[in-house]
C-alpha cells in the first residue's frame, strides 16, 4: 500500500479555494505515544518507548523470521527493512504512515514506496508471529526487487497474479496448516463453487494461493515453490514458467491442485451433514445480502436470540424469536455512530442480563473500547462503560445474578481475563500473564469462568510460538485457581456451560472442521456432537436445554442455525483428567532475549572486480577499438558471508534509541517546456514525510515565465496529536481570455490576470470518526488586472497593453489585503463500494468570510448534503443537494456547469446564489467481461449509473424565474447514463448526458473521467 502524500496536499489546495471542502472520515490519535527503535542485522525495529522488553523480542522475532524466509527464498537482501510495532489494534488504525483510515478488517499492511511493515499486537503472540511472517515476505520481496533488478539485467520485477502475491505470505506464514483458512477452500469444494484462479480476487485470492502453493510444496517440496517464484518473475509469464518449472501448462497444475482437493475433502461429505439437514436455517445470506451472521446468543428465558449481522452492509445487533414466527429485526445499527463505530469482527460478543431485555457487549469508539449495554426492546444504549486501563475489550459475559461483568481484555502487552463491577465500576484483574487469554464464560452458579487460552505448545514448528495452541480452561474467581480441561492437538474454544454446571459445550476443530464437543467435568469423559460442514462459528443452548442456536459457514457465508439440543443423545468416552495450570512458567520465559545480541548490525561487503589491462590503438586514443575481457561486463560480486545466521554475538550489539523524526521523499513528478511567448514552463510536484507520517511537506511548483506568474503552493502537515495542524505558503496566478465582436478585420481581444499571494492556516478537529471541524485562516495580498490586445495597422501582429481597458483607456489595478476566516462542520459515515459510496450520509456546511476595505469583503454560506441507501442487495440511490450564497461588496461567484454541476449543461453561467439536486441510480452493469480479440483481456465487476442533475444559479431573486411556459428557464436539467469501473488508484467513468428544458433534448455530451461516483 503506498503512502498518498499528495492527498495532504491536495487537502490545503482545495480548502485554498474559498469554499470548497474535502469528505472523508476521521484517525482520531487520542494516545500521545513516545517511540523507540533497534537497529539489527536487517531490520530497524519501531515500538512503544515504555516498552522496551517487547521491542527485543519482536527484534528477535524479526529475525528469525527473516531466516526462515529465506530458507525457502535463498537470496538475501540489501536494503534494510523498517518494520513498526503498535500496541493495539486502535492505535493501529489510525497510523500516520498511510492515508486512508484502516478497518478492522485489516490486519496488517507493507508500504511499498519505503517498504515499512507495520504491524499491531492484539494479544496473542502466536497469531503476531504469524501476521509478522506474512508482511515481512511482502517486504522480503520488494528488497528483493531492488537487488536482483541491479544484479541480474535479464530480470525485471513481475506483475504477479493477485493469488501468488498473497497466496506466497500466506505459505510461509500458515502453510495450509490452519483449519480456519481451509474452511473457505472445503466449502467451495463440497459446494462445486471452486473457481477459475484466472478469476479469483479479494480475500478468497489469499486461501486459493496459499491452497495451491502448499499442494506445489507437499508434492514437489518447498524448493519448487521458490524455483516456480523466480521463473514467473524471470520470465515474465505465468504460463511459460510453469512449463519450465512443471513440464507442464499451468491449466494442467490447476487441474491436479483441483482434483488433490477432491482427494482431501470429498471424504468429508460422509461424515458431515450439511446445516440444513441437522439444523432449521434462520437467516438467508443469498437473499439479504449479507455475509456475516455471528455470535447468537439466547435470552435467559429462551424465547428469543440476538446476534451480529451485516445486512444492510453494517455490522449491527439483531434479534429474532426463538420459534421463527416473525423475521428478525434490527435493534441497532453499528458502524455508524461514535458510541459504535466499529466492532471487533470474530472476537466480539453479546451476553444478557437475567431480566430478558438488557444486553451487554463491547464496541470500539474513537477514544478507545467501551461496554455498553442496551435495551433490546428499545435499542436505546442505557449505559457507556469506560475502562481507561484496558487498550482493547473483546469478549464480555455478564454474571448470572446480572452485577458482574466478565472480560477478555489486553492491557499493556498483555490480554488477560478481568471482572467489572456494575455497581461500584471497580475492575479486578483475573490472570496476569503473557500467555492470550479470551472467551470467558460465568458458570450457572457464578462461582467459575470457562475460556479459553493459548497456553500449550503441539509438536515441533519454526519460530517461537507457531507451535501453541488454543485449549479450554477454568478459573474459580475467589481463589483464582486454574485447571486445563483440554489436552488437544486441534484448537478448542468458545465454552459455553449446560445448566447444570457440570458440562462444557465447546468448538474443536478436530478432524479440520470446526464442530462442537462436550466435556463432563464430573466423570472427565468427552463426547462429540454430530459434525456439520462447513465450521461453525459460535453456539449456545437455551436455558431449559430445548434448543441450539449456531452460526454456521457454508455456501459462502455465515448463517444462523437453529435446532435440538443434541445432549441427550451423545457417547462419552475416556479423556484426560484436569490439570492445574497456576505453577506453570510464564510464556516469555522460554524465549532468551539475550540471542538478539547476536543481530547487530553489519556492513555489507563489495568484493571489487579485476580491472585487466586494456588493450587500445594509440593512434586513435579517444575512438580507437578497446578490448573489455567479458568479466569486465558481470556486475560487482556481493560476499554473502555477512548474512549468514550468526551463532555468537557481534561486534556492534544492538541498543535502544530514541525516535526522532527524519523526512524521506515520498512522491516526485513533474515536467518541464519551453515557450517562444512565456519563456521556460514546467511543473513540480513532491512530497516529503518522516518514517511515522506524523510531519509531512509539499512543494508545488507551477513555473511560467516570470516567478510572480507561477502558480507556487509550500505546505506542511503536523499530525502527530488529535488535532491536525498545516500551514501553507502560496502564490497563485489565473490568466481569462475573452473577445468583443466589431467591424474590424479582426475582434478586440481582452484579458484579465488575478494573483493571489499569502499564508493559509489549517486547525481540524476530529470529535470522532465521523464528525470534525475545521477552521481556516487565510491572508492575502490580492490584485485583479484588465488589458487589452493593440492589433498592428495590418491587423496581422500586435501586443498586450497593461492596465487598459478598453484600449487606449487606463485602467487602474485593483489590489487588497484580505483576511479570511471560514469554518465548516463535516460528517461522513458512508460505506463504499467498488465506484463509490453505497450506504450513509455525508454533509457540510461551511461559512467564510473576508475582511478587507474598498468593498471587498464578502461572505459566503454553502452546504452540500449526499444520502445512500442501499436496497436489493446490490442496488443503491444516491442523493445530493447543494447551495450557497455569497453576500458582500465583492461576492464569490459558483459555476453550474461541470462535472460536480449539472451534467450536459456546457454554459459558463456563475451566480451569488446556487441551489442543485442530483439523484442516481448505482447498479451492476457487467459482472464479467471476457475478451478475445484485439487482445485477450478480462474485466469484472463494472458497475453502471443512470442519473440526473437539476440546479440553477443567479444573483437576485427577483430576476430568478424557475420556469416558463411549461418550460425549464433559470432551471437546468440534464440526466443520462454510464458504466464506471475500478482500475484501483482510480475510477474510470464514462457517462453519456442529455440537456432538456422539459420540451426538447439536446444532442449527447460525453464525459470521460477518473474519479469515485460522489
Amino acid at each position: 500500500m503506498k503512502k498518498t502524500f499528495l492527498l495532504m496536499l491536495a487537502i490545503l489546495a482545495l480548502a485554498s479555494l474559498g469554499y470548497a471542502y474535502s469528505f472523508g472520515q476521521n484517525k482520531v490519535n487520542y494516545v500521545q505515544r513516545d517511540w523507540a527503535y533497534l537497529e539489527t542485522m536487517h531490520f530497524d525495529i519501531y515500538f512503544p518507548a515504555d516498552q522496551e522488553d517487547f521491542g527485543r523480542l519482536a527484534a528477535l522475532m524479526a529475525e528469525e523470521r527473516y531466516y526462515y524466509i529465506k530458507n525457502v527464498l535463498k537470496y538475501p537482501v540489501v536494503s534494510r527493512i523498517p518494520v513498526i510495532f503498535y500496541p493495539s489494534k486502535n492505535e493501529f488504525q489510525t497510523t500516520n504512515i498511510i492515508y486512508p483510515i484502516l478497518s478492522e478488517g485489516v490486519g496488517g499492511f507493507t508500504e511499498s514506496l519505503k517498504n515499512r511493515v507495520v504491524i499491531p499486537f492484539e494479544g496473542s503472540y502466536t497469531q503476531l508471529e504469524e501476521l509478522l511472517t506474512h508482511e515481512l515476505t511482502h517486504a522480503y520481496l520488494n528488497a528483493l526487487d531492488n537487488r536482483l533488478v541491479n544484479t541480474f539485467r535479464s530480470l525485471r520485477p513481475t506483475s504477479f497474479p493477485f493469488w501468488f502475491s498473497e497466496g506466497l505470505p500466506e505459505y510461509l506464514s500458515i502453510g495450509g496448516e490452519d483449519s480456519y483458512n481451509n474452511m473457505f477452500i472445503l466449502d467451495m469444494v463440497v459446494n462445486d463453487k471452486l473457481p477459475s484462479l484466472d478469476y479469483i480476487s479479494g480475500y478468497l485470492a489469499y486461501r486459493l494461493g496459499e491452497s495451491i502453493l502448499t499442494y506445489i510444496g507437499k508434492t514437489w517440496g518447498s524448493d519448487k515453490v521458490s524455483e516456480f517464484f523466480y521463473a514467473v518473475r524471470a520470465m515474465g509469464s505465468l504460463e511459460d514458467a510453469t512449463k519450465k518449472v512443471f513440464g507442464m501448462e499451468f491449466t494442467e497444475l490447476e487441474s491436479r491442485w483441483r482434483y488433490q482437493l477432491k482427494r482431501d475433502y470429498f471424504p468429508v461429505i460422509n461424515t458431515h451433514s450439511i446445516p440444513e439437514e441437522a439444523y432449521d436455517k434462520r437467516s438467508f445470506s443469498d437473499k439479504d445480502g449479507s455475509y456475516f451472521n455471528l455470535a447468537p446468543r439466547f435470552s435467559p428465558d429462551g424465547s428469543r436470540y440476538v446476534y451480529f449481522s451485516d445486512q444492510g452492509a453494517r455490522y449491527s445487533i439483531w434479534a429474532a424469536g426463538s420459534w421463527g414466527l416473525s423475521p428478525a429485526k434490527k435493534v441497532i445499527t453499528g458502524e455508524s455512530t461514535p458510541a459504535m463505530e466499529e466492532f471487533y469482527y470474530f472476537r466480539s460478543n453479546l451476553s444478557w442480563f437475567p431480566d430478558n431485555r438488557r444486553i451487554a457487549f463491547a464496541s470500539k469508539t474513537a477514544l478507545g473500547d467501551r461496554i455498553n449495554i442496551l435495551d433490546v426492546d428499545t435499542g436505546t444504549i442505557l449505559q457507556k462503560i469506560e475502562i481507561p486501563q484496558l487498550s482493547a475489550i473483546h469478549e464480555v459475559d455478564v454474571s448470572p445474578d446480572g452485577t458482574k461483568i466478565a472480560m477478555a481484555a489486553q492491557s499493556g502487552m498483555q490480554a488477560d481475563l478481568f471482572i467489572y463491577d456494575i455497581a461500584s465500576g471497580f475492575v479486578t484483574r483475573l490472570t496476569d500473564d503473557s500467555y492470550m487469554e479470551m472467551q470467558p464464560r460465568f458458570s450457572p452458579d457464578g462461582r467459575m469462568l470457562a475460556y479459553s487460552a493459548e497456553r500449550q505448545t503441539i509438536g515441533e514448528a519454526d519460530g517461537y510460538f507457531a507451535a501453541m495452541t488454543t485449549d479450554i480452561y477454568t478459573i474459580e474467581i475467589d481463589s483464582r485457581s486454574q485447571l486445563q480441561r483440554t489436552y488437544d492437538d486441534a484448537k478448542c474454544s468458545k465454552p459455553f456451560w449446560d445448566k447444570s454446571g457440570k458440562r462444557i459445550i465447546y468448538l474443536s476443530d478436530q478432524g479440520g472442521v470446526s464442530n462442537l464437543q462436550v466435556l463432563d467435568l464430573e466423570s472427565g469423559r468427552r463426547a462429540a456432537v454430530a459434525p456439520t460442514l462447513c465450521g461453525i462459528y459460535s453456539a449456545d443452548i437455551s436455558s431449559d436445554e430445548e434448543n441450539m442456536v449456531l452460526s454456521v459457514y457454508f455456501k459462502g457465508a455465515w448463517n444462523i442455525y437453529l435446532g435440538d439440543n443434541p445432549l441427550p443423545d451423545l457417547q462419552y468416552q475416556d479423556y484426560l483428567a484436569a490439570q492445574p495450570v497456576n505453577d506453570r512458567p510464564d510464556l516469555l520465559e522460554s524465549v532468551n532475549l539475550g540471542l538478539l545480541d547476536n543481530y547487530g548490525k553489519r556492513p555489507r561487503v563489495l568484493i571489487p572486480r579485476e580491472h585487466r589491462a586494456r588493450n587500445a590503438d594509440i593512434r586513435r586514443p579517444f575512438f580507437g577499438e578497446l578490448y573489455y575481457p567479458e568479466e569486465m561486463y558481470k556486475p560487482a560480486e556481493i560476499n554473502y558471508e555477512w548474512d549468514q545466521k550468526p551463532d555468537s554475538i557481534g561486534t556492534r550489539i544492538p541498543t535502544i534509541k530514541a525516535y526522532k523524526p527524519k523526512f524521506h521523499l515520498d512522491s516526485l513528478w513533474g515536467g518541464l517546456a519551453y515557450s517562444s511567448a512565456v519563456g521556460a514552463v514546467g511543473n513540480l510536484e513532491l512530497g516529503l514525510s518522516d518514517l511515522m507520517g506524523n510531519h509531512g511537506i509539499g512543494i508545488n511548483l507551477g513555473i511560467a515565465g516570470k516567478l510572480e506568474n507561477s502558480n507556487i503552493l509550500l505546505t506542511y502537515l503536523y499530525l502527530k496529536h488529535r488535532a491536525d495542524y498545516g500551514v501553507g505558503l502560496y502564490n497563485l496566478f489565473d490568466e481569462a481570455y475573452y473577445r468583443r465582436l466589431t467591424n474590424n478585420p479582426e475582434h478586440d481581444y481582452f484579458r484579465t490576470r488575478q494573483r493571489e499571494t499569502g499564508i493559509y492556516l489549517l486547525y481540524r478537529y476530529p470529535f470522532n470518526r465521523f464528525w470534525r471541524l475545521d477552521f481556516e485562516n487565510r491572508l492575502y495580498q490580492w490584485e485583479y488586472h484588465q488589458d487589452s490586445w493593440q492589433w498592428n495597422s495590418s491587423y496581422t501582429e500586435g501586443e498586450w497593453i497593461n492596465d487598459t481597458y478598453p484600449l487606449n483607456n487606463p485602467w487602474e489595478p485593483i489590489s487588497d489585503l484580505v483576511y479570511s476566516p471560514g469554518i465548516s462542520i463535516v460528517h461522513d459515515n458512508a460505506l463504499y463500494g467498488s465506484t463509490g459510496p453505497l450506504v450513509g450520509w455525508r454533509g457540510t456546511y461551511s461559512i467564510r468570510k473576508s475582511f478587507a476595505k474598498d468593498g471587498m469583503d464578502f461572505l459566503t454560506n454553502y452546504f452540500d448534503l449526499r444520502s445512500y441507501s442501499l436496497f436489493s442487495r446490490r442496488y443503491a440511490w444516491a442523493n445530493r443537494l447543494i447551495g450557497g450564497i455569497s453576500t458582500g461588496g465583492n461576492p464569490q461567484r459558483f459555476d453550474l456547469g461541470g462535472y460536480y454541476g449539472v451534467r450536459a449543461y456546457d454554459g459558463d453561467l456563475s451566480g451569488e446564489k446556487k441551489l442543485m439536486y442530483s439523484t442516481e441510480l448505482r447498479f451492476p452493469f457487467f459482472d464479467y467481461i471476457d475478451m478475445a480479440f484485439p487482445l485477450p483481456l478480462g474485466l469484472s465487476n463494472i458497475r453502471g449509473a443512470a442519473f440526473m442533475d437539476l440546479g440553477a444559479v443567479w444573483d437576485r431573486n427577483s430576476d430568478f424565474r424557475g420556469m416558463r411556459d411549461g418550460k425549464l428557464d433559470d432551471l437546468h436539467m440534464g440526466y443520462g447514463f454510464g458504466p464506471r469501473l475500478n482500475m484501483g488508484y482510480f475510477v474510470l467513468k464514462f457517462d453519456v448526458a442529455w440537456l432538456t428544458d422539459l420540451s426538447r433534448v439536446s444532442k449527447p455530451y460525453y464525459y470521460l473521467s477518473l474519479t469515485e461516483d460522489f
